[in-house]
């Protein structure tokens, strides 16, 4: 009997510290649960107040802004919005050098100071490689616009695997490899704001472009989880764009039904909107607004011929 009471007393006293341990974990994660709650409540709060009164645009002029896919189309307006609102430093990646050559000596004529980088977003060793040599040459990167995409307008069947390939490395995976690569130093600085700019395929796809809308669809998770993870963390967002049928070079000959009704938007468009999102830390933005009637209007399509 002596001998199982000391037992018991021992494995009693070990038990204490493992008791004590669980005690302190519990309280952290129940800390960490209420400012995750608290901050929902401020961005609710924040909301409403914007309701009512004119929201402040955010400053651009410490900002260094870099932009994939940034030599033509969209994100050359981009380049041009973000300086126009006063970007400190922009900075554009891409695989073409004329345009993107053609670009940055456009930004410079706005006097903004501007840098181009050859760079293949879809090559994981090249994006960290050109990544560190940009904070080498420009400094710490605050903005980042991940625009870069293709496209290749095919069914599935009609598809070159390495066409399919592609379009997943570049639209989906190489967002993986930009964020990787430039969110740590944000999040060391308490500031930062990643920029998604997908396409409104993304949640409403269409036949003829699997590869590009199944893409789109899985940046589009990526960037929504990656919005819910920095509530946690101060000065650092992000801003996911999706626009309608853009008429670009890489959409042209593309044809849409009802053109009247839904008429392609312009890049200038795009890109004043997409920065003013940014400006007023906007976390979601369709263009244009009728987008909002498409996808509310496609769940009870979808449910129908489930049923």
């Amino acid at each position: 009997m002596l001998t199982r009471e000391r037992e018991g007393a021992g494995s009693s006293g070990n038990s204490q510290p493992l008791l004590e341990e669980r005690g302190r974990e519990g309280a952290e994660e129940s800390g960490r649960a209420r400012g995750r709650a608290m901050h929902m409540i401020y961005l609710v709060v924040k909301a409403a107040v914007g309701l009512v009164l004119p929201a402040k645009l955010r400053d651009l002029s410490r900002e260094n802004v870099l932009i994939t896919g940034g030599g033509r189309g969209i994100g050359r307006q981009l380049a041009r919005e973000f300086a126009e609102r006063g970007a400190r430093k922009i900075v554009l990646w891409g695989r073409t050098e004329k345009c993107l050559k053609e670009t940055t000596e456009e930004i410079r004529q706005m006097g903004t100071e501007c840098h181009y980088f050859i760079c293949d977003v879809g090559n994981r060793e090249e994006v960290y490689q050109t990544a560190k040599a940009v904070r080498e040459k420009v400094g710490d990167i605050t903005i980042l616009v991940n625009n870069a995409a293709v496209v290749h307008g095919k069914s599935l069947m009609d598809s070159d695997d390495d066409a399919l390939l592609k379009s997943q490395h570049i639209n989906t995976l190489g967002q993986f490899w930009t964020t990787k690569a430039f969110l740590p130093r944000m999040l060391e600085l308490q500031n930062g704001h990643i920029v998604c700019l997908n396409s409104v395929l993304a949640l409403s796809a269409i036949p003829g472009a699997i590869d590009y809308c199944t893409s789109k669809a899985s940046a589009f998770a990526f960037m929504e989880s990656l919005t819910l993870g920095l509530l946690d963390c101060p000065g650092v967002s992000a801003t996911t764009v999706l626009p309608f049928h853009t008429s670009t070079e890489m959409f042209q000959g593309m044809r849409v039904r009802f053109p009247n009704l839904f008429p392609p938007l312009k890049p200038e468009t795009v890109a004043r909107r997409t920065v003013e999102a940014v400006q007023l830390n906007q976390a979601l933005l369709l263009l244009p607004w009728t987008m909002h009637a498409l996808i509310i209007l496609k769940r009870p399509l979808v449910l129908h011929r489930e049923l």
